[in-house]
């Protein structure tokens, strides 16, 4: 009876094991539909601080039209979002861990997340990340397979994807499928030498792609370079945006958080939110 009882008990872990290790590899790179530039990229998401997190949510993880990079997509089981948010990570970001922070807030409304993995490369150049161009035609292509509707969509750029955020609504207020309702800038201001906001001012994506479009700029007191991102800085792009005929519906400024100001505190992210879901045009 004991030696029975022993094999059985080994087979049931052997299974156990099976089991954790299938589960553990079911978000592994290898196993998703990516190939070359776009399957390297995620294996360095892998490494992101968030990415357990994101891997226990089983996102849809598609790549992108030029196969160079993917996007995650999160929605409920079964349902089909009223509401959707398009987030734009950091410098040295990842969308998975994009997913992970934006995850506990939505969890329980009826908001679908796409996040686009925009940081191609290695370095901290430009030509290490997609361009407004090739992030807004992966938005598009990610929109329609969901069959998002426009005029439902929050677009959201953290720093680096904050400072690129201008360039992105512009093209999709300009020249693409007017989606956004409302863009929230967190932590990354504009600034008028850079290329994406010379193309807005150059009229490259329409006539004043800008005006009508609707804003929420959020800052920390505590930022490390205000000028650029603090509250002098998002207050100075607060201003540009109306000059371009922008509406800033909401100015955020959290004294006691530096940058990232937005994510790090859940009552701005829930105001953030109730903001969007409640908006009257």
């Amino acid at each position: 009876m004991k030696s029975l009882l022993g094999g059985t008990c080994v087979k049931i872990v052997t299974l156990v094991i099976i089991v954790l290790m299938s589960s553990s590899q079911s978000f592994s790179a290898d196993t998703l539909p990516l190939t070359g530039h776009a399957a390297e990229v995620y294996r360095r998401a892998q490494g992101g601080r968030w990415f357990a997190d994101a891997a226990k949510l089983n996102p849809e993880v598609i790549p992108t039209s030029d196969s160079q990079s993917f996007i995650v997509v999160w929605k409920a089981a079964g349902t089909v979002p009223k509401h959707w948010i398009v987030s734009l990570h950091g410098s040295h970001g990842f969308a998975t861990d994009d997913l992970a922070l934006w995850y506990p807030h939505i969890k329980n409304l009826d908001i679908g997340l796409v996040c686009v993995q925009w940081w191609i490369g290695t370095d901290d150049t430009n030509k290490a990340y997609y361009a407004p161009m090739q992030v807004y035609r992966e938005i598009d292509i990610a929109l329609q397979k969901f069959g998002v509707q426009p005029g439902t969509v929050m677009f959201h750029g953290f720093s680096r994807g904050s400072a690129n955020s201008y360039a992105v609504t512009a093209l999709d207020a300009g020249r693409g499928k007017h989606y956004f309702s409302l863009s929230a800038a967190s932590s990354g201001g504009v600034g008028l030498d850079y290329p994406p906001t010379r193309a807005i001012l150059e009229g490259k994506f329409g006539d004043h792609p800008l005006k009508g479009t609707r804003w929420i700029t959020v800052a920390g007191a505590q930022d490390s370079n205000p000028d650029r991102d603090g509250i002098p800085g998002m207050r100075r792009t607060a201003a540009w945006l109306k000059e371009q005929g922008a509406t800033v519906i909401e100015t955020i400024e959290y004294p006691k958080e530096g940058h990232g100001a937005l994510m790090l505190n859940p009552k701005n992210v829930r105001h953030v939110l109730d903001l969007f879901l409640n908006e009257r045009h």
